[in-house]
């Protein structure tokens, strides 16, 4: 019987040295737990392993559950984990209460960012951080770069976390594949809460991109040489120039007579390239030499800026030249012939 007095007297004394009040006591929660990796949680699944590895919560014991009760934790519950010997910080929220006893599970980039392994102990308090304003994230792959809408996609991943602490590396998954995120700045402090609050998401030139250098057009505007006048100058005069490669000669020359006035009959007229069909050369040339010359174009120097002048030359198409070498060549055969008109005459004189 004194010894359990004893017992209950120095139960007493530990409640009214953690100032119980109303049933709770106030106070922060400092527990120290080993840490696992999520392979090692019990009847775990692959899906289980995935949404804890890629996520931000860790999971703990029931009994820290029940002191957190009675401690009155305000909600959501955050945590700030600290590896001792080395002295490195992170944030986190809870997942789950379903860890062994004694045991805390960590996502696996958690514990590479503690420098803990399976089975070294952290440090588990209680925090309270402000509502994230800005975060800025430096992606550590280039494939970063092949997502449509990065900011549709983090604001999805990103509700896996509950806490962003700079200088953290978090993936995330995207398309089978992972992708990592180094927590480069956050505000207001440098460990924030992001659930639910409006955060403006910056992001930094992904780790190893080279920016591919811009080029500059010269500054000063150089006109290009206006064009030579043979350029311009009507088909007819171009075939009559030195640039033609057919040579002809003047000796007999003209066309063709028949005795009876009649013309030597042609095929259907047509100003078609050479190797085809159509009229002979020489209608062809007759009716390109008809064709007006184009003046060369002339570079307007006192061009002002606003006012485009459009200059329209007067020139027909092949088919109205066509249609009218024809009707030229039905007036002609409509006319009577003027060979070998005249009076008789004999060798004895006039009769």
């Amino acid at each position: 019987m004194l010894q359990t007095r004893k017992h209950e007297q120095k139960m007493q004394a530990w409640l009214q040295g953690l100032n119980m009040g109303g049933g709770h006591m106030r106070g922060n929660y400092d527990q120290t737990f080993v840490v696992y990796g999520a392979v090692f949680l019990p009847n775990a699944t692959q899906t289980k392993i995935t949404e804890i590895n890629y996520g931000g919560k860790i999971l703990l014991p029931t009994s820290a559950l029940d002191l957190l009760l009675r401690l009155n934790i305000e909600y959501p519950m955050l945590f700030k984990l600290t590896n001792m010997p080395a002295q490195r910080v992170t944030h986190c929220g809870v997942l789950e209460f379903s860890a062994p006893e004694g045991q805390a599970i960590l996502p696996q980039w958690m514990m590479q960012q503690l420098g803990l392994t399976d089975g070294d102990t952290v440090r588990v308090e209680s925090a309270t951080v402000p509502k994230a304003t800005f975060a800025k994230l430096k992606p550590m792959s280039l494939e970063f770069l092949n997502i449509t809408n990065p900011r549709a996609f983090l604001e999805v991943e990103l509700r896996k976390y509950a806490c962003l602490t700079k200088n953290d590396l978090i993936p995330t998954s995207y398309a089978g594949q992972t992708l990592e995120f180094l927590v480069v700045d956050v505000k207001p402090a440098n460990s924030v809460c992001i659930i639910e609050c409006d955060v403006n998401l910056d992001f930094d030139a992904p780790e190893g991109y080279v920016e591919q250098p811009r080029s500059v057009a010269p500054s000063v505007n150089v006109k290009p040489p206006a064009p030579p006048a043979s350029a311009f100058l009507g088909a007819g005069q171009a075939t009559a120039g030195t640039g033609s490669t057919a040579t002809t000669t003047s000796v007999f020359g003209g066309a063709g007579r028949r005795l009876d006035g009649k013309k030597k009959p042609t095929s259907s007229v047509s100003l078609c390239s050479e190797g085809t069909t159509g009229a002979s050369t020489s209608d062809a040339a007759a009716v390109a030499n008809d064709l007006p010359a184009i003046p060369p174009v002339v570079v307007n120097e006192d061009y002002k800026a606003g006012r485009v002048s459009f200059i329209r030359y007067d020139y027909k198409r092949v088919d109205v030249l066509e249609k009218e070498l024809r009707e030229r060549e039905a007036n002609q055969k409509s006319q009577p012939s003027k060979l070998f008109q005249g009076s008789n005459r004999t060798l004895r004189g006039a009769r």
